[in-house]
């Protein structure tokens, strides 16, 4: 039905599940090298950790919304692993700037 097969698997619509990936695994790193204490000192500052929190939020809140529509559009059903790559994000996105102001107090 489609020009290519990777938009869909089983009915479901996978073509944003990387975007949202890649969103995770940059909060993932932000929450890791606030976890190390040697990048912690030197990198790390609480304005481009909340910066990229809010930012990371944003983006995959307006991704789910465009992916819904598509979804609709096509007649196919909505990814579940999207949805969970979503609310794991709002957490990590959430929990960064919170560790860090908290790792910093306790410094």
């Amino acid at each position: 039905m489609y020009t290519y097969d990777s938009f869909e698997h089983l009915g479901t619509f996978i073509l944003l599940r990387p975007v949202f990936i890649t969103v995770l695994a940059a909060i993932l790193i932000i929450f890791m090298s606030i976890l190390i204490p040697k990048f912690r000192v030197k990198y790390n500052n609480v304005t481009p950790i909340v910066l990229a929190s809010i930012l990371g939020t944003i983006l995959i809140s307006q991704l789910l919304f465009y992916d819904s529509i598509i979804v609709d559009e096509l007649g196919l059903n909505g990814d579940s692993v999207t949805f969970f790559l979503l609310i794991f994000t709002f957490v990590f996105a959430v929990l960064n700037p919170c560790l860090y102001l908290w790792m910093r107090s306790r410094n």
